[in-house]
């Protein structure tokens, strides 16, 4: 999760609105976009999480996508036994880390592009518990690592 401020209002426990596929696929365009002018060099720069740098925040969304889609399928059809999800963000994250900005930003196109086409093919799976915190915490990643992005551009 992200200390991003929350635009979104609360009702009933949930964050509403969620995003649409369409609107999801908006929000990576805009972040892949910004990361073609971002430079090399300023995926060191430091956020507002401790000892977290942008590379960071952008290998957690890679592991958001991973997760989203994750969950998902599994909405659609549960197998007999969940995935250790902290595994499964460990590994995702640790991928990403270990890219440089161009196969990083290629790589978050990927993820983004396949949790999106996951979500438009199963868009009522967003009103099951696990699928609906996945999106809002992965929503809420998207808009603090853009604001990021942003900022280190304009600065």
């Amino acid at each position: 999760m992200t200390d991003a401020p929350d635009r979104f209002t609360t009702t009933g426990g949930y964050q509403t609105p969620l995003p649409d596929a369409a609107a999801f696929r908006a929000a990576r365009h805009t972040l892949i976009e910004l990361l073609e002018a971002l430079p090399e060099t300023r995926l060191s720069t430091a956020t507002p999480r401790d000892g977290w740098t942008l590379r960071h925040e952008l290998a957690w969304l890679a592991a958001a996508d991973l997760e989203l889609t994750t969950r998902i399928q599994l909405a659609t059809a549960p197998p007999a036994a969940e995935p250790h999800w902290r595994r499964l963000r460990g590994e995702a994250m640790h991928l990403a880390q270990e890219m440089r900005l161009h196969a990083l930003r290629d790589h978050l196109a990927e993820t983004g592009d396949q949790a999106a086409t996951t979500l438009e093919a199963h868009p009522d799976t967003t009103s099951t518990a696990a699928v609906h915190a996945a999106l809002t915490d992965h929503t809420r990643a998207t808009a603090s690592a853009t604001a990021m992005i942003e900022k280190v551009l304009g600065g």
